[in-house]
Formats: C-alpha cells, sequence, structure tokens
C-alpha cells in the first residue's frame, strides 16, 4: 500500500511540475555570450524558442526589443518597438504624406541581412494598414488589416 502511496505521489509531483513548467528557455552558452556581446545594456530578458532559433524578448533602453539568434550564436534579425518620432525624417514625411488623415497605432523597426526598414501600422476612419517602409521613405507594401 505504501508503493501505491509514494508511487501516486511522485506520479502527481511530476505532472504537476510539467503542467506548471516555466515557459522561459535557456539558450546554450554560445547563444548567450552572442546576446550578451550583441546587447550590454538590455533588462528584463527572457528566451523562447522559434523553429530552429532561439528568440529573446528584453528591454533595451525603454524600448521592447525581439532578437533571433541561430544555434551558433549569430543574430539573425532584431524588431525594437519604437515612437513615429523616432523615424528617420524621410520615414515620417513619407508617411505623413500618403496617411495624412491615419493615427499611428504602433511602429516596429526590422533590421535583419537584408537591412532596416519599418512595420507601421496605422488606422484611418475607414480602414486599418500595416506599411512597410524602406530606410530610404519608399513605401514597399501596404496590407489591408481587419478593422
Amino acid at each position: 500500500m505504501k508503493k501505491i502511496i509514494v508511487s501516486f505521489s511522485l506520479l502527481m509531483t511530476s505532472g504537476l511540475s510539467v503542467a506548471f513548467a516555466n515557459d522561459n528557455v535557456n539558450p546554450d552558452q554560445q547563444i548567450l555570450e552572442g546576446f550578451k556581446k550583441e546587447f550590454i545594456a538590455a533588462q528584463s530578458i527572457t528566451w523562447d524558442k522559434q523553429g530552429e532559433y532561439d528568440r529573446a524578448i528584453f528591454l533595451l533602453m525603454g524600448h521592447r526589443v525581439m532578437a533571433w539568434f541561430n544555434t551558433t550564436g549569430q543574430l539573425e534579425g532584431c524588431i525594437r518597438d519604437i515612437f513615429f518620432d523616432q523615424l528617420p525624417l524621410n520615414v515620417m514625411k513619407a508617411v505623413d504624406k500618403r496617411f495624412a488623415e491615419a493615427d499611428i497605432l504602433s511602429v516596429r523597426e526590422i533590421t535583419n541581412a537584408d537591412g532596416t526598414n519599418y512595420q507601421i501600422t496605422l488606422e484611418t476612419k475607414s480602414k486599418k494598414l500595416n506599411v512597410k517602409v524602406g530606410l530610404s521613405g519608399s513605401i514597399e507594401e501596404v496590407d489591408k488589416l481587419t478593422k
């Protein structure tokens, strides 16, 4: 009878451990070293796995940043939430000119091997849009979102 109770207790403990496990994945040392090299001042860091990449989500100088690292610890790309007034002047002018009546909902700076571009979500009276703008201010893509 004692064996059954002990076995049941161990089974319950391991089951509860899995159910309440922390989603925070700990990447290997090589990835952590790559992260520390790239983002010295990062705070509130959490990790997860996205496919073959390790993703870090953290704060850097008051802004939320997501960064993806490959298995060798190299930074593959990152996304940073910024304010509209932090955009390069030519990007702000292009968006203001084409979407003068729109409200800006969010701005993300995307940096990867292709370079840097900006993803801006905005809303007009009749529609919600996701706009991709290049570093030079060229509007590269406009996607209509459900409002």
